[in-house]
């Protein structure tokens, strides 16, 4: 940096048209004071010279006379600026992209690169309509415009607010503005820029080394800016390739961590108890410890030498170490499947009120299973008592019963809890079921007292709760049998379980009648509807047999009766009293006594049979209406 400076301030050297080199001349440096109108300048403004005049950048325009006043052209100070700024500039180049500007031009054509350094870096525009004007004089203003230009300030001169000046031109009073800021240069005594005016000698050097001060810090600023960012780029670059060297490491290490990571046989899973898990790693000589609570296994936890039994749920989780290297942790969790409960037994009667000596039994639905009770409300287990048989309910007891069947866990508890009533005593009658006869008498009793008697005659249950419009209470008395008819009778008393039911069907049995009455070979057959007493039927004095229907017709000296064996029809032998009647006569026939082998008595006892031709005989049916029965 320090050497392109050097550089840029030998530069300035020659492009003055009075600047020597010290070394060409071989004169020695001279300073403010052997210049006469130098002598005058106050100490900080002396420094500024000598040090420009000590560099070789200015000189005297004589032995004895600086040219404080002196004017420059437009082609001299492109050629410094080009220089004190440090612009590129091409030599060889021979053409301008101004039209006054010529590379043969005697006085100012040396000039040409240097105003195209300029005009690209900015500092100048032209002097208008494609001009540079290279011969004319450099006004304070665009002195103070190329020298901020120069310093890259530009934009922060357009956004200066301009100077109150009537002496700058409006374009240029935002470059005074920041010129006079950063005290490149300064307003005449009178206050005033004269903008306009041309700028002398002493301007361009105090505004040179001012502006070669803030170029040189700016220059020194923008290398360290440059030296700090390489620095910085290279620290970053060094950071992120040793971020990047980390970063494979740990994903090697977290590879190998993961790849030596233990494995378990089985897998975490459901498993049968007593179920063995073997652990293995993939790194070579590595100790694997494990813990089977959850919790994170470390060195210090337990060493796997042999495979691990699960009894019970639990979790393993197990870690490789090899060396100072320490794998992932494996985990797996491990649930114990129990096998199949055996179905809970059932009781025959659920618990509840149940009469003293019902007899409960148990079973259950898994086959073969055997099950286990106890009566006193405890805990039922394989100690408990084996049920073989039903359970009496003697007192107020809880049955808890469980099923048990080898290679199925125990079933659920079963349990009933059963409270002991008395049964009120079944009700009896005075007679049982069966033929009786229209209008028999009944009576009901039950040996509770004060029990109440309830019953119904169409078959249907008695209800317990109380009378309804088929259940009807029974009164001491009894009843009297109206026909055919079936009663369901309980007892009830508060407190107490209804009695059993007592069922009574009742029949009444078809009249005893005389079916048919005929003579066939020889005897008189009377056709009873069904079977006789053998008694009754075989007495010859219940038999009478006339001519006339008040028995004052002739009749039989005797009659012997027989009864048959079908049982309903007995023969009548009344000798040759047949033989003496005439054809067409009529025989009346008069049964008495006669009774069913139920007890039943003939009713409808008296029939009529006519002599035919052929001496045979025919039932003539009499002319009497059915009795019809009444229950």
């Amino acid at each position: 940096m320090r050497r392109r400076l050097l550089c840029i301030m030998l530069a300035l050297m020659l492009c003055l048209p009075y600047a020597v080199a010290n070394a060409e001349s071989g004169a020695a440096t001279k300073t403010s004071q052997d210049f006469s109108d130098l002598k005058d300048l106050d100490a900080a403004t002396k420094a500024k010279f000598d040090a420009l005049i000590s560099a070789g950048v200015f000189d005297g325009v004589s032995d004895t006379s600086f040219g404080l006043k002196e004017e420059m052209n437009r082609a001299q100070f492109a050629k410094v600026a080009a220089l004190i700024f440090g612009l590129e500039v091409n030599n060889d180049l021979q053409t301008s992209s101004f039209s006054d500007v010529n590379s043969d031009d005697p006085a100012n054509g040396y000039a040409l690169p240097y105003i195209e350094a300029v005009k690209t870096a900015g500092i100048t525009d032209g002097y208008g309509e494609g001009t540079y004007n290279p011969a004319g004089k450099v006004t304070k203003e665009q002195l103070a415009t190329f020298l901020v230009r120069g310093l890259g300030q530009r934009e922060e001169a357009e956004e200066t607010p301009g100077v109150n000046d009537d002496t700058v031109s409006d374009w240029a009073k935002g470059y005074v503005a920041l010129a006079l800021d950063q005290k490149l240069l300064t307003n005449g005594d009178d206050g005033k820029f004269g903008g306009q005016a041309n700028a002398t000698r002493d301007l361009l050097v105090t505004g040179a080394y001012e502006a070669k001060e803030q170029f040189v810090e700016i220059k020194q600023n923008e290398e360290k800016e440059k030296e700090e960012a390489a620095a910085k780029e290279a620290a970053e670059k060094a950071a992120l390739e040793a971020q990047q060297r980390a970063a494979e490491e740990a994903a090697a290490r977290a590879a190998a961590a993961q790849r030596n990571k233990p494995t378990a046989s089985p897998a975490g899973g459901e498993v049968a108890a007593g179920t063995t898990v073997t652990l293995s790693t993939a790194a070579n000589s590595a100790e694997i410890r494990y813990t089977t609570d959850g919790s994170t296994p470390t060195k210090s936890s337990a060493l796997y030498s042999t495979a691990i039994p699960v009894s019970v749920d639990m979790t393993i989780k197990a870690i490789a170490y090899s060396g100072s290297s320490a794998s992932n942790v494996m985990s797996e969790s491990y649930t114990v499947t129990q096998p199949a409960a055996a179905e809970t037994p059932t009781a025959s009667i659920a618990g509840g009120e149940v009469i003293v000596g019902t007899k409960v039994a148990l079973s259950s639905a898994t086959v073969t299973a055997s099950v286990y009770y106890t009566t006193d409300g405890s805990t039922p287990t394989i100690s408990s008592t084996l049920y073989t048989e039903e359970i009496s309910i003697d007192s107020d007891m809880t049955i808890k019963a469980i099923a048990v069947k080898d290679g199925m866990a125990n079933s659920d508890i079963m349990s009933e809890s059963y409270t002991v009533i008395e049964k009120v005593a079944t009700p009896y009658a005075s007679i049982g079921s069966g033929e009786v006869a229209m209008g028999t008498l009944v009576t009901l009793s039950t040996d509770t007292p004060d029990a109440e008697i309830r019953y119904t005659i169409d078959g249907s249950d008695p209800s317990e709760s109380g009378t309804d419009m088929l259940t009807f209470v029974y009164h001491e008395g009894g009843f009297s049998i109206g026909g055919p008819v079936t009663y369901k009778v309980i007892a009830v008393k508060d407190g107490m379980a209804v009695s059993d039911t007592l069922i009574l069907m009742f029949t009444i049995p078809d009249e005893l009648r005389i079916d048919d009455f005929r003579y066939e070979d020889g005897k008189f057959i009377v056709q009873f509807n069904k079977a006789v007493s053998e008694a009754t039927a075989e007495t010859s004095g219940n038999y009478s047999l006339n001519t006339m229907e008040d028995g004052s017709g002739l009749a039989p000296a005797s009659i012997t009766a027989t009864l048959l064996s079908s049982g309903t029809e007995v023969e009548l032998d009344a000798g040759d009293w047949y033989a003496t009647l005439s054809e067409g006569d009529t025989i009346y026939l008069t049964v008495t006594n006669v009774q069913s082998t139920g007890g039943q008595p003939i009713t409808g006892n008296t029939e009529e049979l006519m002599k035919v031709p052929d001496s045979g005989g025919g039932y003539i049916p009499p002319d009497i209406p059915d009795i019809p029965v009444i229950p």
